[in-house]
């Protein structure tokens, strides 16, 4: 199973970055999730998510605590949600192969604007489990 970091960049309202996947993505394109990526052999789950941050949004973060992790033996991998903070760089998408769309928003906000169709198996599983975010909203 691999690990993979989903990065929860937060700003001082705690709204997060959520983003829009490529359409040319192979795995769940045009779905809403949070910026993510896999980790590479050496490094840590937090180093993942220093890294994809500068990667997809040419931005430095301090991941700061993984929220929860979650299982999808469907896409035989491990999630990690890791709360981040931007310590410089303003979001921006740096490959369009990767990501469509940027929105900051609170999770109340994102969970009335996109039903289940729209968004990953992560925030799906964020969906119904309400207290692992209670604390942000």
């Amino acid at each position: 199973m691999k690990d993979h970091a989903a990065l929860l960049i937060r700003d001082s309202n705690n709204k997060f970055i959520f983003v829009r996947r490529s359409k040319n993505k192979k795995t769940l394109p045009n779905i809403w999730a949070f910026p993510s990526g896999t980790k590479e052999l050496g490094e840590t789950i937090y180093e993942t998510a220093v890294r994809e941050a500068y990667e997809e949004l040419d931005i430095n973060i301090k991941a700061e605590q993984i929220l929860t992790t979650k299982e999808l033996p469907e896409l035989g991998s491990k999630l990690h949600f890791i709360i981040c903070t931007i310590i410089s760089g303003n979001p921006v998408i740096k490959d369009h192969n990767e990501i469509e769309e940027i929105e900051w928003l609170t999770f109340s906000e994102f969970f009335n604007k996109y039903d289940d169709t729209k968004i990953g198996h992560g925030l799906i599983f964020l969906r119904q489990n309400p207290q692992i975010w209670k604390e942000f909203s």
